[in-house]
């Protein structure tokens, strides 16, 4: 080995040394994106425009909000993927995106255990079961007796084929036996605008997209497609309680693409968990009806994980086919 080739080499390593906190100090140099799977309207929008101005403020650099709506989530998750791993592209998104749609759409364009490196997560998403105003239904045993009266003329409207909506309205028809034709929307606000509209009947969705029109009588709340009561809606039962088995498992984060430089996870985790523990922020939360949440990027990664193996049992044992 030469001088020179020694040289060169221990040069190398020295600026390999230094790469980590070089990276840390200069990002972010640009404005960052973050790109939600969804229309503007539903939950982990919400979230997205709500943590927008703090982290911006604490990053030095301007969030931008893209949405790119389509396949439950899955074209803007694929988005982020597929983006440069320098921290400037973001995806935030609702868990299903990443653990469940993969058992429900053909030719799933990546493995979620692979493509992300999670940041953290940052609400609790809570579903509910709500109607148009116009259908003579109450409760979701007067629902299911509707449906079966009237098998097949009821249609439910769902974020997307594989989101948490879909899943609950699948697992609604299996255990009661109902006949409901799935609607999928390219996200959940679109799905409540038609449920308004009364071209479909019946839909599961998030509180911020929903509650508007609850208030203004134009649709019904019947449940929370929850494992427990919302502290919130004390009075209100969950789909559980009626036809047990029957709830949703929803969360959002923030995640980059594999192979981002872990000092700018490091700076991305701080900005966001910061943020959230703001007391502005976690009463901007709750209004939308969500509760904060987070973690380390290592817990969020089992989280992911262990969700998508909780979902590949589930999904394939109640019938549900890729579309």
């Amino acid at each position: 080995m030469t001088r020179a080739f020694r040289a060169f080499g221990l040069a190398g390593l020295i600026l390999l040394a230094a790469a980590p906190p070089a990276i840390a100090q200069t990002y972010p140099n640009r404005p960052i994106t973050m790109v939600i799977g969804f229309p503007p309207g539903g939950s982990t929008d919400a979230v997205g425009r709500i943590l927008q101005e703090p982290m911006s403020q604490s990053l030095g650099q301007q969030i931008v909000i893209d949405n790119r709506g389509g396949a439950g989530g899955t074209t803007g998750a694929a988005a982020v993927a597929n983006a440069p791993p320098d921290g400037h592209t973001l995806l935030l998104t609702v868990n299903a995106s990443l653990t469940m749609n993969m058992y429900m759409q053909k030719n799933f364009p990546f493995d979620s255990k692979k493509a992300f490196a999670p940041v953290t997560p940052t609400a609790d998403v809570v579903l509910a079961l709500v109607v148009n105003a116009d259908l003579p239904v109450k409760t979701v045993a007067e629902l299911i007796e509707y449906a079966k009266k009237n098998p097949g003329k009821l249609s439910y409207g769902s974020s997307g084929v594989g989101s948490g909506h879909h899943i609950c309205g699948e697992l609604l028809k299996q255990k009661t036996g109902i006949d409901m034709v799935h609607v999928p929307y390219r996200g959940g606000a679109p799905a409540i605008q038609d449920l308004v509209a009364g071209n479909i009947q019946v839909s599961f969705g998030t509180l911020p997209s929903a509650m508007p029109h609850v208030q203004s009588g134009k649709i019904r709340m019947l449940a929370m497609a929850e494992r427990t009561r919302h502290p919130d809606f004390p009075n209100l039962p969950t789909v559980d309680e009626t036809v047990p088995g029957v709830f949703n498992i929803g969360w959002n984060g923030i995640l980059a693409p594999a192979g981002t430089p872990q000092p700018v996870i490091d700076k991305l985790h701080a900005s966001a968990t910061a943020a959230l523990k703001l007391p502005d922020v976690v009463a901007k939360m709750k209004l939308q009806g969500l509760t904060v949440m987070s973690s380390s990027p290592a817990e969020f990664r089992k989280l992911i994980n262990d969700e998508v193996d909780f979902w590949g049992k589930v999904i394939p044992s109640i019938g549900i086919q890729p579309e």
